[in-house]
């Protein structure tokens, strides 16, 4: 075919369609018969595409709400079980210094005359408190590593809260 035909046959064809609407120009491409109901179904289509995009976005928005309120429930529950985990060791830390200054007392007594008299209990008082500063050292150790712990594990969570 020659570029003369193609351009004859176009022309004719544009003619058909403006003469069978009876308009001088196709303004809107609902004026083409063949084309108006794909363009209802295209209107249709596109609507209920962003609908169903709207939808989508508020359920993403209620699962990730969903998501923080459990995360924030886990960290809460982890937090309360390290604070009672801190509290019984803070309590064995009270008892073992209190253990300590009943024995400082009687391996440091206020008189000389009170050290001879009981020279035995003093020493026995000073092994005493070197064992309990070791105790000592290891629970505040404990109480420091549950810290830690807890913060390594969950400390990075409150970024998503």
């Amino acid at each position: 075919m020659k570029s003369n035909e193609i351009f004859i046959i176009g022309g004719a064809l544009l003619a058909a369609i403006l003469l069978f609407k009876g308009q001088a120009s196709p303004s809107t491409s609902g004026s083409i018969p063949f084309i108006s109901p794909f363009l209802s179904m295209l209107g249709k289509a596109e609507t209920k595409a962003i609908q169903t995009l709207g939808s989508n976005i508020e359920t993403l928005q209620s699962v990730k709400e969903s998501n923080l309120g459990i995360a924030q429930s886990i960290l809460d529950q982890e937090r309360s079980l390290t604070d009672v985990k801190i509290s019984q060791q803070q309590t064995e830390l009270d008892k073992t210094q209190g253990y300590i200054g009943s024995q400082q007392r009687i391996a440091f007594p206020s008189s000389r005359t009170e050290q001879l008299r009981n020279a035995y209990g003093v020493i026995i008082a000073q092994e005493n408190i070197a064992k309990a500063n070791e105790m000592v050292i290891r629970q505040q150790g404990e109480i420091d590593r549950l810290n830690e712990e807890y913060q390594t594990r969950f400390g990075s969570l409150s970024r998503y809260g």
